[in-house]
């Protein structure tokens, strides 16, 4: 996606005729919607979208596009370093930015601009785009690209719907349990060692998760395992069967079902569907609570 330059920056348009399978990337992502309309489809759910929609995706979470008519997305593209070093102070800076880690699953963030902000916004989109030498100074991309942010944040800001209220921090618990299990997704967790860990009991345990994260502990896990199986069928040509043996799946077939029941397709379709670039048509379902 970055161009030759070096730059950490890049935007550009693309024209959607076709839905788009879920995939992810490695950089943080924000897609403005200049015409058309479709589904933006990610763990969050299925959201309309429509011109001045803008969904800011954080690096290394999946997202699709369905039901896509006459769609046309101007994407920026922006490597993860410069976030996590550069532009450091984003979080304490825009409450959007820092919305994105409130949670130990970031979450899309999505913001409906106005005719005059989608104006100012795809100004800003413009200039990080153009290839111009003079004009692809690293000084001048990353400014435009703050004021484009700004545009973002101030908008996001100002929606003070109830989905947009700060959330509380999560509970000690609730992040020392998810921790161990993002670190290890494959070992075998049980409740009641997660619960030790988190030293807590486990129908307290349960009851925290459902309330901060809004599943149980094992439905978390099984999210978790989903998302890094998708992530392996696109990244590597591991095989499926070793996929899902080093997330704790080591039957084929119950992979297979568990994997088919979260995005639609069996893991070799998925594999196969994003390789080819071909079609999205079924939203990935939400994790319900089971033995992982």
């Amino acid at each position: 996606m970055f161009r030759s330059d070096g730059l950490p920056v890049w935007a550009d348009r693309h024209e959607l005729t076709a839905d788009v399978a879920a995939h992810d990337h490695d950089f943080l992502e924000i897609s403005l919607v200049t015409q058309g309309r479709a589904l933006h489809i990610a763990a969050d759910g299925d959201h309309p979208i429509r011109p001045g929609s803008a969904v800011v995706i954080p690096p290394n979470q999946w997202h699709a596009y369905g039901e896509c008519e006459d769609l046309m997305v101007f994407d920026c593209f922006v490597a993860p370093e410069l976030v996590h070093s550069t532009l450091s102070f984003l979080d304490a800076e825009l409450p959007l930015m820092s919305a994105m880690h409130t949670s130990t699953l970031p979450l899309p963030q999505r913001v409906q601009l106005s005719p005059g902000e989608l104006s100012a916004a795809i100004a800003e989109l413009y200039s990080m785009s153009d290839t111009t030498a003079a004009r692809r100074s690293r000084v001048q991309i990353v400014g435009h690209l703050l004021i484009y942010l700004d545009v973002l944040n101030r908008s996001w800001v100002a929606d003070d719907s109830v989905r947009r209220r700060p959330r509380a921090p999560l509970h000690p618990a609730v992040s020392r349990a998810a921790k161990a299990m993002e670190d290890e997704p494959g070992y075998s967790w049980t409740l009641a060692e997660l619960a030790a860990l988190a030293s807590t009991e486990r129908t307290y345990l349960v009851r925290l998760f459902q309330r901060d994260l809004g599943v149980p502990p094992i439905a978390y896990l099984n999210r978790l395992r989903e998302q890094v199986a998708a992530r392996l069928l696109v990244q590597t040509d591991q095989p499926v069967a070793r996929i899902g043996t080093q997330l704790g799946w080591e039957d084929a077939g119950y992979f297979a079902r568990r994997f088919k029941a979260a995005y639609g397709l069996t893991p070799s379709a998925y594999r196969r569907r994003a390789l080819e670039g071909q079609g999205w048509d079924h939203a990935p379902a939400a994790a319900e609570s089971g033995s992982p």
